[in-house]
């Protein structure tokens, strides 16, 4: 396979390159971490019920 090879290359412009750094539309279009899974009362729920029945389940033994 051969390589293509360019001698003279155009050059960009400083205008070009400073429009192209916009680093804060790029953080604000990222999203926010959100709130882990075990901070959810999806999880304490589960956790919750597990742990009643697991002491109904001990304390019939």
């Amino acid at each position: 396979m051969k390589r293509k090879v360019v001698y003279n290359r155009w050059k960009v412009p400083s205008e070009e390159i400073q429009k192209q750094q916009d680093f804060d539309s790029i953080l604000k279009g990222l999203k926010k971490d959100s709130t882990g899974y075990w901070k959810s009362i999806g999880f304490w729920g589960t956790v919750g019920t597990s742990a009643v029945a697991l002491f109904f389940v001990i304390s019939q033994f």
